[in-house]
């Protein structure tokens, strides 16, 4: 038997996502599959395109899904146009060797059983509360839920003290809620007139539902007269003191001056501050003689000492005689004065260091086939995968066993300039709790969601010289790209997509220590032109958000039949390059494999390993060899266990040192091709990590196959580290600036910095880490110190530390 289903897995109207399970019970070796549809495909995997026109398709298997087992199945997706009301597809056909001619029928899908029909909704009408004055009362009549056709409803106002024609106009008439409508708003008249009054209420009845079910039928309408002088009570706040009582004195005042007298009523109440503890509560009449406008009330507080927030209580008008409450309450604030101090601790005593490479100098930008600093220079940006923050992890992987810090330093130390960090939409978008760390090892990344933890490795990463790659991996917290090959999935529509590299973009604009955006993780289910509009749209959002960044655009699967790694297929961008609005903000990124990861039919050719540079070029060299734009290959890695491997890491390190036929000669001058090895992880199934399963060891046979594009082994700047301390945790904000001042050390023997320390309330350590200035002078132990100023909730009892600078340079 012969099966067919067909699912449509999104719907945006001009177009959707489709998926096609095919079942057999019979062994086929080959196939194809016919129907008839009323949408075109432009995109498809699992399946070929053999023809598709007068509204009839026709598919062929793929080279990997040839052969389908009896009781086995094969499965197809594609994306198509247009969505909407276009009916599924019909006349199913299969034709196979051995099944016989002509094709056989498919079994269209079971039918989906009609839905489960959903209550009617109820109707519910609102009261209002609005002044005379206001000209008109708005009801608001609701549904319990969304129906999924139109529901009407009458209504007809009724007097009560108020009079129809008097004091409101009289109306009757129907609303009608459309379908996925819940709200709508019924407006009444008000008569205004000069006449004192009082309060007076008339109602609106809801009658004769259809399509839904009455619940509060009547609401009522109470209109404030506002007729006489308007009565203004204004917010009050005073500071507590230490002791004895101080006046928060609330003033009271009337639109206008009165022939009469004017009384209302008063009264304190609780807000977060408690009668008889912090305020003394009062009550009584105030009374406006002929004439007067306005008048005060005294609330007597009481001062103490605790440290704690400020307090609020509120004061209440009520019972207005010969006059209309505009205001009827008033809050009154009780200031906190006070305060916890801040206290600085010395430095420890901390060794110079040595002089290493020069980093990469401010925003980076292209030239040619170049990535040039800010200076000019070119640079080749040497990096790492760190994975992890795209699993459920929620956090890059090997915190269980190591500090983030400490592999960080690490990774600086064996000559990597930069990290590749992968993350998922979900991490980002929606959050998520980190797990899978030690927080006695990592305390302080104890409580903080998954963007925080990537805020630390960006603050850390710009002290020790380091570079980040932000790399969109996968929408949906998990593990590998994207299933469908796309750079949407399920809720992360291409929408949100755009919208979170926007909010990357603008979080971290302005720090030179994020150097670009990797835009998605192996896009292999696109054609190269879809993938290159959707790149060219996010790719110039991000720029408009911030201009500094590079925009970093991977390769497709296939090109024109011919099949290569995922995010590896750079062939289409000689006939369609990227265009951004920036150009020089452009660079090209494939991934490349060895055999090992996936034993690929050019791994087993008679002119193998000679075959691979012109592949390479082939593939995505020639757009850096050409001056097109400059390449950064994004991920490659292997655990060079395998000999094939080893002719591929040979002949891959050749072609990106600018050795295009490996003949050992450069044959392309300049910086090279940049790169970002798989992995730092030693948890990657395919590659393996640099580091060991101990997530301490280093690999060094991976690191001497590295050496030819290594650069040079940097030692990590050393900083002092000043800790700033509360002596009591702050139950609101508390800053205070910082600068550092000169001692018998001077700004050549530091990074001279200043800034802002912010605790948040309960927070009561923070630290400042100033990077020192490396030389080869001999100069004695040196010192600088931190001095703070300007505390804002709390006081300085100790504004300077020390920081003591330990010579290296002996004189022999």
């Amino acid at each position: 038997m012969l099966k067919v289903a067909f699912s449509r897995s999104s719907d945006w109207g001009h177009g959707f996502v489709g998926q096609v399970l095919l079942d057999t019970d019979r062994a086929l070796a080959g196939w194809q599959l016919g129907f008839d549809a009323g949408f075109v495909i432009d995109n498809i995997w699992g399946a070929e395109i053999v023809s598709q026109a007068d509204g009839r398709v026709l598919l062929r298997n793929a080279p990997w899904n040839a052969n389908v087992p009896a009781g086995g199945r094969a499965e197809i997706g594609f994306t198509a146009t247009p969505g909407g009301s276009v009916p599924d597809p019909s006349a199913w056909l299969l034709h196979a060797p051995g099944l016989g001619e002509p094709p056989v029928p498919v079994e269209p899908p079971v039918p989906v059983e009609p839905p489960v029909p959903v209550a009617p909704p109820g109707i519910d009408i609102a009261g209002v509360t609005v002044l005379e004055s206001d000209g008109v009362a708005r009801f608001r009549i609701s549904l319990t839920h969304a129906a999924t056709a139109p529901v009407t409803v009458s209504y007809a106002t009724e007097a009560g003290t108020a009079r129809a024609g008097t004091d409101f106009l009289a109306a009757t008439g129907s609303v009608t809620f459309a379908p996925g409508e819940t709200t709508r708003l019924v407006a009444i008249g008000l008569v205004d007139d000069v006449v004192p009054e009082g309060t007076e209420t008339f109602a609106l009845r809801l009658t004769g539902a259809t399509g839904g079910t009455l619940g509060t039928e009547v609401a009522v309408a109470t209109v404030l007269n506002d007729d006489g002088p308007r009565i203004h009570i204004a917010d009050a706040s005073v500071v507590e003191r230490n002791g004895g009582q101080a006046n928060l004195t609330f003033t009271v005042t009337l639109s206008e001056a009165s022939t009469r007298a004017v009384l209302v009523r008063f009264a304190t109440a609780d807000g977060t501050a408690v009668a008889g503890e912090d305020y003394l509560a009062r009550s009584g009449t105030l009374r406006f003689n002929p004439g007067e406008t306005s008048r005060d009330i005294v609330v007597k507080v009481l001062g103490d000492r605790v440290i704690e927030s400020d307090e609020t209580v509120l004061l209440r008008l009520s019972h207005a005689v010969r006059g209309t409450l505009a205001d009827d309450e008033a809050l009154g604030i009780i200031v906190n004065d006070d305060l916890p101090r801040l206290m600085t601790a010395d430095a420890m005593t901390i060794t110079e260091g040595d002089p290493g490479p020069g980093p990469m100098q401010g925003a980076l930008s292209t030239s040619g086939r170049e990535i040039v600093d800010a200076t000019g220079a070119a640079v080749r940006i040497a990096a790492v995968n760190w994975f992890g923050l795209e699993t459920t992890t929620f956090a890059p992987h090997g915190l269980h066993v190591r500090n983030w810090r400490e592999m960080m330093e690490q990774m600086a130390e064996l000559g990597f300039n930069a990290i590749r960090l992968p993350f998922s939409a979900e991490a980002i978008q929606k959050g998520g709790t980190p797990n899978g760390i030690d927080f006695h090892l990592n305390p302080d990344l104890a409580g903080l969601s998954p963007i925080q933890i990537m805020d630390r490795i960006v603050e850390h990463a710009g002290q020790i010289g380091l570079r980040i790659i932000l790399d969109h991996h996968r929408s949906s917290a998990g593990n590998g790209p994207n299933g469908n090959g796309l750079w949407y999935e399920g809720e992360f529509t291409t929408v949100r997509w755009v919208k979170m590299w926007e909010d990357l973009a603008t979080r971290y604009a302005g720090n030179p220590t994020v150097i670009g955006a990797d835009l998605h993780n192996e896009p292999h289910g696109a054609n190269w032109k879809s993938w290159a509009m959707a790149a060219e749209i996010a790719g110039n959002a991000v720029l408009a958000r911030n201009p500094d960044w590079l925009i970093l655009v991977e390769g497709v699967g296939q090109h024109y039949g011919e099949y290569y790694w995922w995010g590896g297929n750079l062939a289409g961008a000689r006939d369609r390059p990227i265009l951004l609005n920036q150009p020089d903000k452009l660079v090209y990124s494939p991934h490349d494999y060895p055999n090992s990861v996936y034993p690929q039919p050019f791994f087993y050719t008679a002119d193998f390993p000679n075959n691979l540079p012109a592949l390479f070029d082939r593939m995505w060299g020639y757009l850096w060899r050409e001056g097109t734009a400059p390449v950064l290959v994004g991920e490659m890695g292997s655990r060079l266990t395998d000999p094939r491997d080893r002719a591929w890491m040979e002949k891959i390190t050749a072609y990106l040192a600018g050795d295009t036929n490996a003949d050992g000669v450069q044959d392309v001058p300049g910086a090279g091709v940049s790169y970002a090895w798989w992995s730092w992880n030693p948890n990657s199934g395919d590659t393996g990590g640099i580091l060991a399963d101990d997530w301490r060891s280093v690999n060094l046979d991976k690191l001497a196959a590295l050496a030819p594009i290594l650069p040079e082994a940097a030692q990590a700047p050393h900083q002092a580290v000043f800790t700033v301390s509360l002596t009591a945790p702050g139950v609101a904000p508390v800053s205070v600036d910082w600068q550092t001042m000169p001692g018998t050390a001077d700004e050549t023997d530091y990074v001279a910095a200043s800034g802002t320390l912010v605790f948040a309330p309960g927070e009561t350590s923070k630290t400042v880490a100033i990077t020192l200035r490396p030389d080869h002078v001999p100069e004695g132990t040196e010192w600088f110190r931190l001095m703070l100023s300007a505390p804002d909730g709390a006081t300085i009892a100790d504004g300077n530390g020390i920081a003591r600078i330990l010579d290296d340079d002996w004189v022999v």
